[in-house]
């Protein structure tokens, strides 16, 4: 929206407050309401933010030990300048909208850990070598008859009640009973300029998956996060409750958050993934793309499953990816590539789940993917057949190497900290940063006393 709208809408009374926040490094919307008045007055200082934003947990719990903010520098302000292009209305709260902002620290220098800024720059990485990149995220959540207050009451445990008991995974009976959420969460998005593509009920009570339009990959990213949250309060003025945990209940599916990648010429008039006359029709730019994204990905494993829960979504026969595979719309492999028509054609990583900060999962797909075209790495031959098989991978592994993913996060955190893409692409200061988060993440888990060990070790031990 330009500034003259913006000032309009003050003006008429339309525009009492602005959500001004950025992405932390869960991807969790973070920051504050404005006076609208106050917005306009002080968009070219900035607003204050205090550094915790990178120096807490998702418990916001405050890490030892971090180099970016800490005691001893006395959780320092950084500075939020609203992205005017992100500027929108919020249609299910009157007279407010929503500004993404990017980080500066006080002495003008660009937060160089903030998750949007890193995806910014590989983005401007990838068109100095003549590419646009374009993304879409597919996300399955589940929805629950809760409330913030019953959802403590009952301990967050297995016993919440769903929105609509049952499977019915593409039952569309099933679905129009829920659409009085469904379909308003839709609808609001669509007025939020957010493009669902469709929607479905996917296999578990209570569990959706809705499909967003693609765009280029950094308002895809934004996209994603002001989905995630917007489901989340339409959900809590209507009295449910949303979660994108990737394995909310052990006897249950995982939540999936399917990452659709591709790259454009600078006008954005030509998918450059698409050859007429290759194999496939994959070009030899897809190629080296799609080889790097799955050299890269152990070593990124922990951007596309960055939470202790993540890991527990990997499970034989759930059509979640178990090693570095791809296949032509093979959806047991880490890669599902796509290629009905020189539009569509791109790669589906298989890997994140829903519970994943979206800039991070598309960043790490665009590293990878760039490292295989910067050094022209070859791609091996598509699997054939089922990527759980062992008999099938042992074959498949005579021709190209294929590797097993980290299924758990102290390993996928080892394996990033050694990653030379990681590295490379995002800079040691990222690199320790984000590790040093997941050591803690683990750390809390493992002092963590669960119901699981109450149910098998209570009585009889």
């Amino acid at each position: 929206m330009e500034l003259a709208q913006i000032e309009q809408l003050v003006r008429d009374g339309k525009l009492e407050y602005v959500k001004i926040g950025t992405p932390d490094m869960e991807g969790v919307y973070r920051g504050k309401r404005v006076d609208a008045t106050y917005f306009l007055h002080a968009l070219n200082d900035g607003f204050a933010q205090c550094d915790v934003l990178f120096g807490w947990d998702i418990a916001e719990n405050v890490l030892p030990n971090l180099r970016f903010s800490n005691w001893e520098r006395g959780f320092a302000d950084l500075v939020m300048r609203p992205d005017l292009s992100t500027f929108a209305l919020v249609p299910w709260e009157e007279h407010v909208a929503s500004c993404i902002c990017d980080l500066w620290t006080e002495a003008g220098e660009p937060v160089k850990l903030s998750p949007r800024y890193l995806l910014n720059q590989l983005v401007e990485r990838a068109r100095s070598l003549g590419y646009n990149v374009a993304a879409a995220a597919e996300l399955e959540f589940r929805l629950f008859r809760e409330s913030q207050v019953s959802l403590r009451e009952k301990d967050f445990g297995p016993n919440l009640t769903p929105l609509n008991p049952g499977m019915n995974c593409y039952a569309i009976s099933q679905a129009s009973a829920d659409d009085h959420l469904l379909g308003r969460i839709a609808r609001m998005m669509r007025d939020y300029g957010i493009a669902v593509e469709g929607y479905n009920r996917e296999h578990g009570p209570g569990m959706y998956e809705m499909n967003l339009r693609y765009q280029p990959a950094l308002v895809a990213a934004d996209y994603t996060m002001l989905f995630k949250t917007g489901i989340k309060e339409i959900c809590y003025q209507m009295g449910y409750a949303a979660t994108f945990m990737a394995k909310w209940h052990d006897q249950e599916d995982g939540s999936s958050g399917h990452s659709h990648m591709s790259l454009w010429d600078l006008d954005m008039e030509r998918n450059l993934f698409w050859d007429e006359e290759a194999e496939g029709h994959m070009s030899a730019t897809m190629r080296h793309f799609l080889a790097g994204v799955l050299e890269s990905m152990p070593g990124l494993m922990a951007l596309y499953a960055p939470t202790i829960n993540s890991y527990k979504r990997y499970v034989v026969g759930t059509w979640t990816p178990l090693n570095t595979t791809w296949g032509w719309d093979n959806r047991t492999c880490a890669v599902r590539v796509i290629n009905n028509s020189p539009r569509a054609i791109r790669i589906e990583n298989r890997v994140p789940g829903a519970d994943a900060n979206f800039y991070l999962v598309f960043a790490a797909m665009l590293a990878g993917g760039l490292y295989g075209i910067e050094r022209k790495l070859e791609l091996g031959p598509a699997l054939r057949g089922n990527a759980y098989d062992p008999a099938t991978i042992a074959r498949a592994s005579e021709s190209a190497p294929i590797h097993s993913l980290a299924r758990n996060l102290t390993t996928a955190t080892d394996l990033f900290e050694q990653s030379e893409v990681a590295r490379e692409y995002f800079g040691n200061e990222f690199v320790e940063h984000f590790a040093a988060t997941r050591r803690w993440e683990v750390s809390e888990f493992e002092r963590a006393v669960t119901n699981w060990e109450r149910r098998r070790y209570f009585e009889l031990i």
